[in-house]
């Protein structure tokens, strides 16, 4: 161990990874901002993230799986929700100030 340094749990940490890794998709990021305002039937999600029907599917449970939404069905429909508005604080946080600092980084890294 690192003098000073505490880590998390492992178990944290992984968790954390789980997270990011079902968030790190942009179709996913998509579905999430167009949950942000709340619930909304799978068949209103499809035409925004311009996707196979199967598709959309598999990122919705996905998202459902990692614990970010939740499904309810109302006769052949199927509404989704996102479980804790929290998540949003973790994907604002990277704001135009960030990636224009990370875009000057990687700029600077293939030399322009």
């Amino acid at each position: 161990m690192v003098q000073g340094i505490s880590l998390p749990d492992n178990q944290v940490l992984e968790f954390k990874a789980k997270i990011f890794k079902v968030i790190g998709d942009a179709n996913r990021l998509k579905i999430l901002e167009i949950l942000r305002n709340g619930e909304n039937c799978q068949c209103e999600i499809i035409p925004f993230v311009d996707q196979s029907q199967p598709t959309v599917s598999r990122h919705l449970r996905l998202l459902e799986d990692a614990g970010l939404i939740r499904s309810r069905k109302d006769g052949t429909r199927v509404y989704f929700k996102v479980v804790d508005s929290h998540i949003y604080t973790l994907v604002d946080s990277i704001d135009e100030e960030m990636i224009e600092l990370i875009s000057q980084e990687q700029a600077k890294k293939i030399g322009l």
